[in-house]
């Protein structure tokens, strides 16, 4: 393991940060009927959404392979994760297994499990999480749960919501991915993309990325509430 950090990953983090804090901004304006669903969730927003979850989810999981202490990490996360879904309730919104509760619950798993992952060869383990990932979807959108307790794993009972949900299936498989990349970057660390220094305004913000993600909505939403409350 190497707590070496690269910079074009933490930039990478930083934009989806910043993408994040947008996104969410526009919820607050939707919240407060100054947009519409229909704007909300256009396409193009949504895409961007899922592009900035997904950015998380793969830096989480390259991230896993350079730390010293990923179940530490993991369930700082999964604390963080909680914080922000009783903030929610309280603001009376309904977060059930957001991203949070996802990485927090995927760094303890590659905690116990990544050194036994680490041993298949990476382009099997990529294109084997990536073909699971697509098949997981599919499975866990054909299935309704029979119980309202299996939706951390990806199977939900009829009136289930949460304005965030990321399941373990398929959204672990996509973490896996990230480790790949991890992996990926720790082999080839000496190649010139990896070895830029980038200014600390591009790097900073993704290297405090789950300070800044547990405090921005809180400020988003009492700014808005403020305006248009």
């Amino acid at each position: 393991m190497s707590s070496r950090r690269f910079d074009i990953l933490d930039a990478w983090r930083t934009l989806a940060i910043l993408l994040m804090i947008a996104y969410h901004f526009l919820y607050d304006l939707y919240i407060f009927d100054v947009i519409s669903a229909s704007q909300l969730f256009s396409t193009p927003l949504n895409i961007l959404e899922r592009f900035t979850c997904g950015s998380f989810i793969l830096l989480a999981g390259a991230s896993a392979r350079f730390s010293r202490n990923n179940l530490r990490h993991g369930l700082l996360v999964l604390a963080a994760g909680l914080a922000v879904e009783i903030g929610a309730a309280v603001a009376g919104q309904i977060i059930r297994w957001g991203v949070l509760m996802l990485l927090g619950t995927s760094m303890a798993v590659w905690h116990f499990w990544g050194k036994y992952l680490e041993r298949i060869q990476p382009a099997v383990l990529g294109s084997g999480a990536f073909v699971l990932f697509f098949a997981a979807r599919a499975w866990t959108a054909r299935v309704t749960a029979p119980v309202s307790w299996l939706y951390p794993l990806g199977f939900t009972a009829p009136g289930f919501y949460s304005a965030d949900y990321f399941p373990l299936f398929p959204w672990f498989f996509l973490f896996l991915m990230g480790t790949v990349l991890g992996g990926w970057c720790l082999e080839r660390r000496e190649r010139r993309l990896l070895t830029l220094a980038l200014p600390k305004a591009l790097t900073w913000p993704g290297r405090h990325s789950l300070l800044i993600y547990i405090l921005h909505q809180p400020v988003l939403y009492g700014i808005s509430f403020l305006i248009w409350g």
